[in-house]
């Protein structure tokens, strides 16, 4: 009931080796009885499930815009998968993690930009992310895959939120390959962390759509009644989405004067950006 190369094979759903599977039970990502497919069992907590199920619950990846790796985990308890949870798995595994080392690499180094390096949450002993830099960046910021060069691009603080529901992939593209991106390189750090303000709220635009229009994630739920606010309705900096007015004694999220809420503007190197907030 296994697969070719396995090291190690399913006990016998027979019991002739002394264990045995229930030929009744079913792999829960089907519900389907083990026998009707080929199954596999992770090494770590020693699951079973069949394998194209395993396969095309990984190859589904995150549900939502932003990227999320809890997929890349145990569809029954969650435990995470490694690189030696079953040979069979090995190429379709490998590219995923790799995408996660960049992105943790990203979160980290942003970290480092944001002056959240000594966030009390890291020095406290009780805390979930006590001297865990990398799951503490990955739980703070927001990562997109870019349609056209897919790589991850930063999109913002996950406190900023993101509204459930369907979204194009076509119109995630980071600030590298947008329109007119050319004129904002960074002579240090080239496109890379080029980002776009939001035309409708003070956040950091993750959505270009029409060939024209930025939008932060909130803001492009709702694209109709974005685009069809008239501009004078549209509250002044410092702008939250969806037509949110953020109270008037709070600076602009952004941290950089911009034009008014309605106007396009390129926030040019996030990197540089940062840099400067912290002079």
């Amino acid at each position: 009931g296994g697969v070719r190369g396995e090291a190690a094979c399913l006990p016998c759903y027979r019991g002739c080796d002394g264990k045995m599977v229930d030929p009744e039970d079913y792999c829960t990502v089907c519900l389907e009885r083990y026998p009707s497919n080929a199954a596999i069992k992770l090494s770590g907590c020693g699951h079973v499930f069949h394998h194209e199920c395993l396969v095309a619950k990984i190859n589904a990846k995150w549900s939502e815009a932003h990227i999320d790796f809890a997929f890349l985990s145990c569809p029954l308890c969650n435990d995470a998968l490694t690189e030696d949870s079953h040979p069979s798995l090995s190429d379709v595994l490998a590219p995923l993690f790799k995408l996660r080392d960049v992105v943790r690499k990203k979160a980290v180094m942003r970290l480092r930009f944001e002056d959240m390096e000594k966030a009390p949450e890291l020095s406290d002993p009780d805390s979930e992310f006590f001297e865990k830099p990398e799951e503490f960046a990955m739980s703070k910021f927001s990562y997109y895959l870019c349609a056209k060069c897919g790589e991850p691009y930063y999109g913002g603080l996950k406190v900023c939120g993101e509204a459930a529901g369907e979204f194009d992939a076509s119109e995630l593209i980071c600030g590298g390959c947008q329109p007119h991106s050319a004129e904002q390189v960074c002579p240090k750090h080239g496109t890379e962390f080029i980002e776009y303000k939001c035309r409708f709220c003070c956040s950091i635009a993750v959505f270009f759509c029409f060939g024209t229009t930025h939008f932060c994630d909130p803001c492009h739920r709702d694209p109709g009644r974005m685009t069809g606010m008239a501009k004078e309705d549209m509250p002044p900096c410092p702008a939250g989405p969806l037509g949110k007015r953020l109270p008037g004694d709070e600076p602009c999220p952004l941290g950089v004067k911009h034009p008014p809420t309605g106007e396009e503007y390129a926030l040019g190197c996030g990197v540089c950006r940062n840099a400067k907030k912290d002079f």
